[in-house]
């Protein structure tokens, strides 16, 4: 099979997709024209040479504030919202976790509400006539403060029966500092809700470390300056935290340049777990097929590495338990059909075994470069045979679930 091919069939799972910046400029352009913008008599050139550029990372938060002013009503963002279903379609995404930003909408003093309400119903809609299953990030925005954040996270706990998942942080993330959000994110946790955090993109590993100790973050966006602390990776490793690694948006904004040069396959090497992703697709003319193209020329990935990049972004979702195990038997099926013609050709190991103890842990190696990683594979039968990847577990490791994790099992 070739490896594009491969690529093109191999399932996967986004989790850092800022509906906001899927934005195509076909669409940006319909909504200039809809509300008579300044941009209305741009062509998609233009708007490309002029506003899909960016110098900085400054740059690009003035481009997605652009963006923003032209979703005024529901409608706008569930627009976004299908557009995405050909793209999940291209790129064979079965999983996507996506980032909404309700305080965007309340400071052009429009219904933050009303839009999640929308999307939420738009969502059940595709969701009935596609393959993908799609769940909800709510983003707090830094520059906004902690008053607004406060009322994102009271909303995304409203609407967390409905697929609202967890609470973020994004923004400028040197805006300021993580302690001003301590007591807001104190609150999510409590409340059963994931924490996820923009953080060490643009600023350095003290951030990271800010957004675990003082926030208790689940999970990093972006977070590639934790390479420049050995520490910290091992720290990422051992509580297996992921980083949403996004190439094309780092090289876009400057938060690491070259490509080439970007800490993904360090990452990798040392057992941080870690997954691809877009960030903002339509702003940064990307789609997640083409992040995995990217990083398996530029790091010479294998396909024992693109496997194991997908799987990890369905262990690193914030899916409840036994929807995270049914779906990484759905994933590992694909993927044995996709390498053996069919799950019935695939060897024993890889196959259910439905007489095995309730939860049985077997290590399957991974070797990426001089070093060893690997996965810890749980099979559980009271939900069905079902795969559970450990990003950065090794030979003879006791397997331990941190104890943020184990909040969050009993809690469900």
């Amino acid at each position: 099979m070739e490896p594009q091919q491969f690529l093109q069939r191999l399932p996967k799972a986004e989790l850092h997709l800022h509906l906001e910046g899927s934005i195509r400029p076909e669409r940006l352009l319909s909504l200039a024209r809809k509300y008579s913008t300044e941009y209305q008599d741009w062509d998609s050139a233009k708007l490309q040479r002029e506003l899909l550029r960016f110098q900085d990372f400054a740059a690009f938060l003035n481009t997605f504030k652009i963006v923003c002013q032209h979703l005024r009503e529901p409608e706008d963002y569930a627009a976004l919202l299908w557009d995405l279903q050909s793209y999940f379609s291209r790129n064979n995404i079965q999983y996507a976790e996506l980032i909404l930003t309700p305080s965007i909408p309340w400071k052009f003093e429009r219904d933050g509400e009303a839009v999640l309400v929308h999307l939420l119903e738009a969502a059940d809609r595709l969701q009935a006539g596609s393959p993908v299953t799609i769940r909800w990030i709510l983003d707090c925005v830094r520059q906004f403060g902690p008053e607004a954040a406060r009322r994102t996270a009271e909303l995304a706990h409203a609407y967390r029966t409905r697929g609202v998942v967890a609470v973020g942080l994004g923004g400028d993330e040197d805006a300021l500092p993580a302690s001003q959000f301590a007591e807001v994110f104190a609150w999510v946790r409590a409340h059963t809700l994931h924490v996820h955090v923009h953080a060490g993109e643009i600023g350095g590993p003290g951030n990271v470390w800010e957004a675990l100790e003082l926030l208790g973050a689940n999970r990093i966006g972006h977070g590639i300056q934790a390479a420049r602390d050995p520490r910290l990776m091992q720290y990422l490793k051992q509580h297996t935290i992921a980083l949403d690694v996004c190439l094309t948006s780092n090289l876009a904004t400057g938060a690491w340049r070259p490509i080439h040069e970007n800490p993904f396959w360090l990452l990798l090497q040392r057992g941080v777990p870690v997954t691809l992703n877009t960030d903002d697709p339509g702003l940064f003319q990307t789609e997640l097929l083409q992040e995995y193209a990217l990083a398996a020329r530029i790091f010479d990935l294998t396909r024992a590495d693109l496997t194991y990049v997908a799987l990890q972004g369905v262990r690193s979702s914030f899916l409840p338990h036994a929807e995270k195990m049914a779906l990484m038997q759905h994933f590992q099926d694909q993927i044995a059909a996709l390498e053996y013609g069919s799950l019935e050709g695939a060897p024993q190991a890889l196959r259910p075994k439905p007489r095995d103890p309730p939860c049985v842990l077997q290590f399957r190696p991974h070797v990426a470069g001089s070093g060893v990683s690997g996965c810890l594979v749980g099979l559980d039968v009271r939900r069905g045979a079902a795969g559970v990847l450990l990003g950065g577990a090794q030979a003879g490791e006791a397997f331990h679930l941190p104890a943020h994790e184990r909040d969050f099992q009993n809690a469900r």
